[in-house]
């Protein structure tokens, strides 16, 4: 093979892969990178499965390399939770009827093969784990311990029908990188703050040259407090869907918590109030969240309301026997007023429109820093009769759901907006000594603003979107005018999408009609321009980044960009593998037609 002569600038690396997510998405996507493959083992006969699958797997001889295989057409026909069918596919095979409640063993044997190792890296913000590190120690898990394993493992516990405590899947994933070799592939604790086009240059002399990047992967290492950049062929988005959590307008978002982890500490606190009358916890929403919140503040003895609409599908679903601890709020939450269930207190259909600090307000037993956790004086509307009701708390805690935060992607990758001296290329000797003076001089100002701006840029625009969010999140029908000389709520018409995004109210006052343009979230952190619907920004739940459901690549995005995972709306661990080989299996079929 020949060998490559084209050197890089000393801070730029070039890798093949480039996977921005350290989660479960990132570590199966590198476990297969690292040159694990996927083959089948022989079908056993008594196995119940799905009776087109058994008859295109029999057709296929036993150790077949899924590298090797139409996955697409395997995948013809199934159905399950995940409206990805390769993702289905791998699910089948790693856990045949496990939605029967069958404990079969996988159909699929894993070998190792260093030719079909990829030379990757994998970015993360924190450990090895994601957001799983992130969730408090009374939390447990939706998914049995058997549905929570990586390949190659089987369980990520010995009793694989049991639901896991989430630092025990934090835990997990710590181990999974050291148990699979993985470490070096690695890296934490850092930021990713832009993923662009790299400039074309000269045809590549080799398959591993560095001319044959695609995309500059630029950001900055909390850990050496300096910058980074890659250069790579191929970009793996594998980052999650709960980093930008919904909230209330920033008038009122600094007064409440957005994070299980930060209303457990708050209830700690509040637990060791030394009065008679135990404080009162406001909870906003009606997913698993918010019904984890509620839990958590009945445990501690505290007096929960709970301002919620419809109670969320993924709660009216769960089975009593199995998840009586969501179930018993669920139940709650339906009774409504009359249920007369001890420290709850229900308010459905209610929104907040005001929060007010009790003057005078102390507690011995709190930080002066906690504002969040004083006494607040919470006026909520209900939005069937108009009415108004006041409540004083000591904490609010506002889960009503999160998006993933996408803005170190470029929208448009136009080359022609790209600053081509700050850009990395492929250079050679001759080409590196005559500017290298000058690239000293101008790289660690560069780099270092290039993070700054993202970051404060990501905190602006963030803000600015949170009085969208509210109208989502909380039920708004209050569609009230922002503009100060207008104050009419009735017969207001909403402009736009469901996510409020480019929203316009228009105000049908008596004496004039105007419009009043509200600011649109940022297009950068909510990935307008990827999803399904590409007007609307991405969520995992109702509008996914919009792939190829063979490959995994992005439809609305260069060549060489895929995605896995919540991104793609597989929200469940036991479909993970599946985006993984699907994209990783394309990697491979065009690197062999490039060969060739």
């Amino acid at each position: 093979m020949k060998t490559c002569q084209h050197t890089l600038s000393d801070d730029v690396v070039y890798k093949e892969v480039v996977v921005i997510g350290n989660g479960p998405s990132g570590m199966v996507t590198s476990f297969m990178l690292a040159g694990n493959v996927p083959h089948l083992k022989q079908l056993p006969e008594d196995l119940p499965i799905d009776e087109m699958l058994r008859a295109r797997l029999s057709n296929l001889p036993p150790g077949q390399s899924l590298y090797e295989t139409d996955l697409i057409e395997l995948a013809e026909g199934l159905e399950g939770r995940s409206q990805n069918p390769i993702p289905l596919l791998v699910d089948n095979l790693l856990r045949p009827c496990a939605d029967l409640g069958i404990q079969a063993d996988s159909l699929i044997e894993w070998k190792y093969d260093v030719e079909k190792q990829i030379d990757h890296v994998v970015l993360g913000r924190g450990p090895p784990g994601g957001a799983w590190h992130t969730f408090p120690a009374g939390v447990r898990t939706l998914s049995p311990a058997g549905w929570l394993a990586l390949p190659p493992h089987s369980s990520a516990s010995s009793a694989p029908t049991a639901r896991l405590p989430a630092r025990a899947v934090a835990a997990y994933c710590r181990r999974y990188v050291h148990a699979c070799g993985l470490q070096r592939f690695f890296r934490s604790g850092v930021i990713v703050s832009s993923v662009t086009l790299a400039p074309r240059g000269p045809p590549p002399c080799a398959p591993a040259c560095p001319r044959n990047a695609l995309f500059c992967v630029s950001g900055y290492d909390k850990t050496e407090c300096r910058p980074f950049r890659y250069v790579c062929r191929r970009v793996v988005l594998a980052a999650g869907a709960g980093d930008r959590p919904n909230s209330l307008p920033p008038h009122l978002a600094a007064k409440s918590l957005h994070s299980l982890a930060a209303v457990q500490r708050g209830l700690q606190l509040l637990a060791r109030h030394p009065g008679n009358k135990p404080p009162s916890v406001l909870v906003v929403g009606s997913g698993v969240s918010a019904a984890d919140a509620v839990r958590l503040a009945r445990s501690a003895a505290l007096d929960v309301r709970h301002v919620h609409r419809t109670p969320a599908d993924a709660l009216a679903r769960l089975s009593p026997q199995a998840y009586p601890d969501y179930c018993h709020v669920y139940k709650m939450m339906i009774d409504g007023p009359t249920g007369n269930y001890q420290n709850y207190t229900p308010y459905p259909e209610h929104m907040i429109v005001e929060i007010t600090p009790v003057p005078g307000s102390k507690d011995t037993h709190i930080n002066e820093k906690e504002t969040s956790l004083r006494l607040k004086r919470v006026k909520l509307l209900n939005l069937i009769t108009n009415e108004t009701v006041e409540i004083t708390v000591c904490l609010i805690a506002v889960l009503i759901g999160s998006k993933p935060d996408l803005f170190f992607l470029q929208t448009n990758f136009n080359i022609n907006n790209m600053d081509i001296k700050n850009c990395i290329k492929c250079i050679d000797e001759d080409e590196k000594r005559k500017i290298e003076d000058e690239n000293q001089r101008q790289c660690f100002l560069k780099n270092h603003w290039h993070y700054i701006k993202a970051v404060l840029g990501q905190s602006i625009q963030s803000c600015k979107s949170r009085y969208l969010n509210y109208t989502e999140i909380n039920g708004n029908t209050n569609t009230k005018c922002i503009v100060p000389d207008c104050n009419k709520r009735n017969g207001i018409t909403k402009i736009g999408s469901s996510d409020n995004v480019g929203l316009l109210e228009k105000c049908e006052c008596e004496e004039k009609s105007n419009v009043c343009q509200c600011q649109p979230t940022n297009p950068y952190s909510s990935g307008i321009g990827f999803g399904i619907d590409p007007k609307k920004p991405v969520d995992g739940r109702s509008n996914p980044i919009a792939i190829d459901k063979s490959t995994h690549e992005l439809l609305n995005a260069p060549k060489g960009m895929y995605a896995l995972g919540p991104l793609t709306a597989d929200n469940f661990i036991r479909f993970i593998p599946g985006g993984a080989l699907a994209l990783v299996a394309h990697i491979h079929k065009e690197s062999k037609m490039t060969a060739e």
